[in-house]
């Protein structure tokens, strides 16, 4: 065996690291895209348990009957850890037994030793076929010049990940092509019953569409992002401990909290989803002044605002508009509607929040003169997961999650709330309709009346 590389394990950062070269080294290797993922993840799961006890992750390369083959030892100093895993001991969390299948299914080949002084995982994956022979020297030579790990790792492994979410995304894509076309199979064996068929059919097509939507949304979000925002923190909080180059490690540092805070509000929002989803939502009523919510909510995206030039325009009445309700869901509600007109309007766009007394009610205007909102969209405009065409300047972000929160926080407050748009390109308008706070309309009544 010709040895290739060693990484240390000694902290989280050192197991990305493994993982990075180890994606790196299988590139090298010709490996395809896919495998690449496989290896990368088998070394990541078995390097995360080695790290605990100390070890190494060794790359090397050998040959076996005139076919080159990738060898990864996985060492750890604990002869308990790395040991367990592959035979799912149960004396271990019951989580760590898919390890190993999972190790199993990436790798054709994985060998394990175990002794007083520690435990040794050997993973081997022949290269592939159409492979010519590697000159095992060169790639020596080319993984010593290989670019240092920057000292932000793990945003570098951040982006990593999300490139690969991608990935999984358009696979997830291929599968509901799939699953559609076994759809349309099974409609076509059932001809005796066609009439309900196509009516089932039908209601299928969209609840499986919706269904793997949400299906494809919280697999790979939780998946996806459960490790980088971790990884993100910690990077954050390396980079104020150990300060080499004060302003360039500030400006990272930054770069990381936001992300982690973006990352944290996503998770914000999936948890309300679940909590709302599931009755599980409390608030805490009080009287609010509207006013003060809007206000509030307009400072909360005044930053994003100043990103794309907008000009906001914001109307209040003279007189206080108390509403029984949760403050902060209030301002949620405001801030939800005027972050998706910010998104969805190309800069320097037009804004307006207008908040105004009809009777015993309070109605909430937010307009725009963005992308508009086409007919088709407009029934399905506040279901979860769905989202508005980007502009066609840019691409906007958003998980679809945010217009669904606004409907059912309203509905909690007994409101109602309702979209229009003249058409694609002629910008939308969102109406929030709040019942007023008991004896707030007289009282603005009779204050109107002594003025």
């Amino acid at each position: 065996m010709i040895p290739i590389l060693t990484v240390t394990l000694t902290s989280e950062l050192d197991v990305i690291a493994s993982r990075r070269r180890a994606r790196e080294i299988a590139a090298f290797c010709a490996f395809s895209r896919q495998d690449q993922t496989r290896i990368s993840t088998a070394v990541s799961e078995l390097a995360r348990h080695a790290c605990g006890a100390g070890g190494s992750v060794r790359f090397l390369v050998t040959k076996e009957a005139g076919r080159q083959s990738l060898v990864i030892v996985v060492e750890s100093r604990s002869s308990v850890g790395l040991d367990s895993i592959t035979r799912g001991d149960d004396s271990l969390a019951a989580r760590d037994v898919f390890v190993s299948a999972a190790t199993r299914r990436f790798i054709e080949r994985c060998g394990l030793t175990a002794d007083n002084n520690g435990t040794q995982v050997t993973l081997r994956k022949p290269f592939p076929a159409h492979t010519r022979h590697l000159d095992v020297d060169a790639l020596c030579h080319a993984i010593r010049n290989l670019d240092a790990l920057p000292a932000s790792v793990a945003l570098s492994d951040v982006t990593l990940q999300n490139r690969l979410l991608s990935d999984v995304l358009a696979d997830l894509q291929a599968k509901q092509v799939e699953l559609l076309r076994i759809s349309k199979e099974l409609e076509e064996t059932n001809k005796t019953v066609e009439t309900l068929n196509r009516l089932l059919g039908e209601k299928a097509e969209s609840l499986l569409v919706a269904d793997q939507r949400k299906d494809a949304f919280l697999s790979t979000l939780s998946h996806e992002l459960r490790g980088p925002l971790s990884a993100t923190l910690m990077g954050a909080q390396l980079l104020h401990r150990h300060p080499a180059d004060p302003a360039r490690i500030n400006d990272v540092s930054q770069l990381i909290t936001r992300q982690a805070s973006h990352m944290s509000r996503l998770v914000e929002d999936l948890l309300d989803v679940s909590r709302i989803g599931r009755g599980l939502l409390s608030i805490e009523k009080v009287q609010v002044d509207m006013r003060e919510a809007v206000q509030a909510a307009v400072e909360q995206l005044t930053p994003a605002l100043q990103r794309k030039k907008h000009g906001l325009q914001v109307t209040l009445p003279q007189h206080a508009c108390m509403v029984d309700g949760d403050r902060t869901r209030l301002v949620q509600i405001i801030g939800n509607l005027l972050g998706n007109a910010i998104r969805y309007t190309p800069d320097a766009g037009h804004l307006q929040v207008v908040l105004q007394l009809h009777g015993t009610s309070l109605a909430v205007e937010v307009t725009d003169d963005g992308i508009g909102i086409s007919p088709e969209l407009m029934p399905k405009l506040f279901d979860l997961y769905m989202q508005g065409e980007p502009s066609s300047t840019e691409r906007t972000g958003g998980l679809g999650l945010g217009l669904a929160l606004v409907r059912s926080l309203v509905e909690i407050h007994h409101g109602t709330v309702s979209a229009t748009s003249a058409g694609v390109g002629k910008g939308s308008a969102f109406h929030v309709i709040l019942p007023l706070a008991a004896g707030t309309a007289d009282m603005i009544t009779q204050v109107a009346g002594t003025v």
